[in-house]
């Protein structure tokens, strides 16, 4: 697993009980450290000094939890995980979901994946960490995949867009419908810290939250962010339901929901109706 060599001072920094150790051979300044080798702080600090941006080195989930407590962003805890069948089964219906709309749905595989490797006696990756997985991908490397290996990962749709209509000539009073805006925004990217409620293992409010309010910018938006989920606010003109049925024609499983109100005295209620409908599946329907 390849990390930068700057995040692994920060966590020992931080975590001095920390331990990572080498996978691939690496040579410094006359330094060569070896499969299988401790990286003490020390020797990161040297590698750092002589221009080594990042080292490879061996995953395992008690390292992937110290970087993903220090990096949550960039290492982000796993969506879930599923046994070796199981996982083939739904890279399977996802492929065959895909050949009726033009977004295609994988998976994010969370850590290397190794295999023995008979000639050099040291791990052989099969999956590298954050790899795109769809059905081909896992079909050409399964052979090499224990039957009982766990298999963590993320999908690849993440992320709430909030699609308020703010145009002037709506109906009802521009303010209102900026506050509610400003109050859908605010209750995903703030109320975590009040409720035990979560969104999805990986969802990260003060990230994966886009306002859009220019109704040509939806589908561009959907498409380069891969949002998981539209929230509507109620009020919308020709424009904006025509935006939505381009998103409809793009991909026909979209998750949308509508949002009538927001009551601030029953947020934890609003955020299990997102919570149910951002973790659902229109195709399983």
């Amino acid at each position: 697993m390849k990390v930068k060599i700057r995040q692994l001072i920060d966590v020992k920094d931080q975590n001095p009980q920390f331990s990572c150790r080498v996978l691939g051979d690496i040579s410094a300044k006359g330094r060569k450290y070896r499969y299988n080798q401790e990286l003490y702080k020390d020797d990161l600090i040297f590698l750092d000094k002589a221009g080594q941006k990042e080292v490879d080195i061996l995953y395992d989930e008690i390292v992937y939890s110290y970087l993903s407590t220090t990096f949550p962003v960039e290492y982000r805890i796993p969506y879930s995980s599923m046994g070796f069948y199981d996982i083939d089964r739904h890279l399977e219906e996802l492929d065959n979901i895909n050949g009726y709309t033009k977004r295609k749905r994988f998976l994010y595989h969370i850590g290397d994946i190794y295999t023995d490797d008979p000639a050099s006696l040291k791990p052989a990756r099969v999956i590298t960490h954050n790899e795109p997985i769809d059905y081909k991908k896992w079909n050409q490397v399964k052979r090499n995949i224990s039957k009982n290996k766990k298999i963590f990962f993320r999908n690849s749709e993440n992320g709430i867009i909030v699609f308020v209509n703010l145009q002037p000539e709506a109906d009802n009073n521009f303010v209102g419908r900026f506050k509610k805006n400003t109050d859908l925004v605010t209750t995903l990217v703030s109320r975590k810290r009040d409720s035990n409620i979560e969104i999805a293992p990986d969802f990260i409010p003060t990230e994966d939250v886009i306002s859009v309010t220019n109704p040509e910018d939806l589908l561009m938006v959907y498409e380069k962010t891969c949002a998981r989920l539209i929230i509507i606010g109620e009020t919308l003109n020709d424009d904006y339901k025509r935006s939505l049925l381009k998103v409809r024609e793009y991909d026909k499983f979209a998750r949308m929901m509508v949002v009538p109100s927001v009551d601030p005295y029953n947020m934890d209620h609003l955020l299990m109706q997102i919570k149910m409908v951002y973790n659902s599946d229109r195709w399983a329907e």
